[in-house]
């Protein structure tokens, strides 16, 4: 019997191909070796592309580097989203939605965008192309908190500027643990947080109305 043939491929699926894999390869090379060392040479190394066939796709590595970040905003939207989603059925929502957070800022996938972000403090024009992007992303996370209830026990001008205040702490934390292992503080700091937001819902709680 001979061998069902498998339909060929047409030119925009192979040109997605493609770029999935330059993207995949950028996304691992920021995230392992950092930004500057994440070379033409380097991306299409770890793709197993030609730099013809790279440039044939980008213009230039920053056009690279900007799709690369757009693919990894849109990769943590879904898994917050996900995430999210799930939350009304966890016996602790804010525990879940904070582990979430702290391994998120832990990922491959944050390291990378991360090193963008350090590379963009002193280029202009990777600063310029990304910051709409970056906006847009923090605008549907802020959404998705505010659509979710997570923190509606909380004033509602506070909640976004929480929402980054802890997320600032998951990311701080993630750099200093590459170079200093402390697992048991780790503990300590997420049940410090927990408490501390605790109190502060407690503080600002809206009392109850009197019969």
């Amino acid at each position: 019997m001979n061998e069902v043939s498998r339909p060929r491929r047409t030119q925009q699926e192979r040109r997605a191909a493609t770029v999935a894999k330059l993207v995949d390869a950028t996304i691992a090379a920021i995230g392992e070796v950092g930004y500057q060392r994440t070379t033409v040479q380097e991306i299409c190394g770890r793709a197993g592309l030609s730099a013809g066939a790279m440039f044939r796709q980008f213009d230039t590595r920053l056009d690279l580097i900007v799709r690369t970040a757009e693919e990894v905003f849109d990769r943590q939207l879904v898994g917050y989203a996900v995430t999210m989603e799930q939350l009304g059925a966890q016996d602790n929502p804010l525990d879940v939605a904070l582990r979430f957070l702290r391994r998120a800022q832990h990922s491959n996938l944050t390291h990378a965008l991360r090193e963008i972000y350090l590379a963009a403090r002193s280029d202009t024009e990777l600063r310029e192309r990304i910051a709409p992007i970056a906006e847009n992303y923090y605008r549907q996370i802020v959404a998705t908190l505010e659509r979710t209830g997570l923190l509606s026990e909380f004033p509602e001008q506070v909640r976004e500027p929480m929402f980054f205040m802890l997320l600032h702490v998951f990311s701080g934390e993630a750099v200093v643990r590459g170079v200093y292992q402390r697992p048991d503080l780790d503990d300590s700091v997420l049940r410090l947080v927990e408490d501390m937001l605790a109190v502060y819902s407690a503080r600002t709680a809206t009392p109850a109305p009197e019969d």
